[in-house]
């Protein structure tokens, strides 16, 4: 589980990535790339950098997280 503060309405809300959800916006994403909706891929590159402690695993070709992350 992973936690993260969004801002909802110029307030600032905690957000708490259970399982499920992850699970839940995995899902929204591969539809939305079966659909030709790709990320740019600088944010892409970002996200799987070293600003988030996210790697790629190439063999997998699945995103690398720490049990923490």
């Amino acid at each position: 589980m992973s936690t993260s503060a969004v801002e909802v309405s110029g307030e600032k809300v905690k957000v708490i990535w259970d399982k499920r959800l992850i699970k839940i916006f995995c899902n929204i994403c591969i539809k939305e790339i079966l659909k030709g909706n790709r990320p740019e891929w600088k944010a892409w590159k970002k996200l799987k950098g070293k600003d988030t402690g996210l790697g790629w695993n190439p063999i997998k070709r699945t995103v690398d997280a720490s049990d923490d992350w």
